[in-house]
């Protein structure tokens, strides 16, 4: 069962952030004119992490680590932000998700397990002789920024964060808005007559998981299937959900994280996103109140802060629209050096 679990979850996830595996990556242009510092961590007899790091020649004061959200994903992502960053004289860290690229052993991104590489790998690159008294910055999109969260309530932190396209608060609740969106990949994971069945559905599922933190995700299904009766919720609605990789999921709550952030933070997301809600990004960060945390809206760009009708099987998905790309610039040039 937990075989099945994590493969299902594995599924899900990819739907949830909606990128797999397209080999649409390419390598920034110009890479000679660049600093290139390769860095691996070994993390057991079977896993290790590789990344690089690309510097200017130039002075330069700010490095910017990239983690990238779900999916198949290497270093070679986000190439035309990479280029920009160090166009601008802004240092880029990427590196190889486990299983992918030149890291090696069992593709594997579940939140837990992702964010365990990152601070294996972090470690790593903090001993390079090109980050001495520099700053250092997380950029986590989607799923990465719920990566750097986990990193910086393990007392892994930059000196600055910036969060794209990242949920806010419980990242489960992205599930009932691309229900609400008519994104039908969970059809068989929450299952209902209608969106309205499907939701009610996730809403005890998730008040039952929330009742009982402690209990494993079999212990909550012995629970639901009597439960669920009384309030007139059918069982097998939620069944494929209750496993546990989902049950994990389901119980991250970053809030506390983001009320304690004492360092310059930007959440940035498209208006036109559909996969993360914006309305409930900037309802969750207003209930925070954290002074050093910043929130913009970029008009008429989605997850990927792209335009709609953007390829999402070619390198076109990385090439970010430019009000996106110079705003988050300008943002890290500015703060103080």
């Amino acid at each position: 069962m937990k075989k099945a679990s994590i493969i299902l979850f594995l599924f899900i996830s990819n739907f949830i952030f909606s990128q797999g595996e397209f080999n649409n990556e390419k390598e920034i242009k110009n890479i000679q004119n660049y600093n290139i510092e390769e860095i691996s961590k070994k993390v057991n007899e079977t896993i290790t992490i590789f990344g690089t790091l690309l510097t200017p020649k130039s002075d330069y004061n700010k490095i910017l680590i990239i983690i990238s959200g779900t999916g198949k994903i290497s270093q070679k992502a986000h190439n035309y932000l990479t280029e920009y960053l160090l166009e601008n004289n802004i240092g880029v860290f990427k590196f190889d998700k486990r299983g992918v690229g030149k890291s090696t052993g069992e593709y594997n991104d579940l939140p837990k397990i992702y964010t365990s590489d990152f601070i294996e790998i972090y470690r790593e690159f903090e001993k390079s002789k090109f980050t001495k008294n520099k700053k250092i910055g997380f950029l986590g999109h989607s799923l990465g920024g719920i990566v750097t969260t986990l990193s910086i309530k393990q007392n892994i932190k930059p000196d600055f964060l910036i969060q794209w396209s990242a949920p806010i608060g419980k990242p489960r609740e992205l599930l009932k808005y691309q229900i609400e969106n008519g994104i039908k990949n969970y059809d068989k994971l929450i299952i209902g007559k209608n969106t309205e069945e499907r939701i009610n559905a996730l809403n005890y599922v998730y008040a039952l998981i929330d009742k009982n933190p402690n209990k494993t995700a079999w212990e909550l299904w012995k629970i639901g299937k009597k439960e669920s009766k009384k309030i007139n919720v059918n069982k097998k609605s939620f069944s494929n959900y209750l496993m546990p990789h989902n049950v994990e999921f389901a119980r991250i709550d970053n809030t506390k994280t983001y009320q304690n952030i004492d360092f310059p933070t930007l959440i940035i997301i498209g208006k036109e996103d559909i996969l993360v809600d914006p309305k409930q990004s900037k309802t969750e960060l207003n209930r925070i109140e954290n002074s050093n945390i910043e929130f913009k809206e970029i008009e008429k760009l989605d997850h990927f802060m792209t335009k709609k009708g953007t390829n999402q099987l070619t390198n076109e998905i990385y090439d970010i629209d430019s009000s996106f790309k110079e705003y988050l610039v300008n943002w890290i040039i500015e703060l103080k050096k």
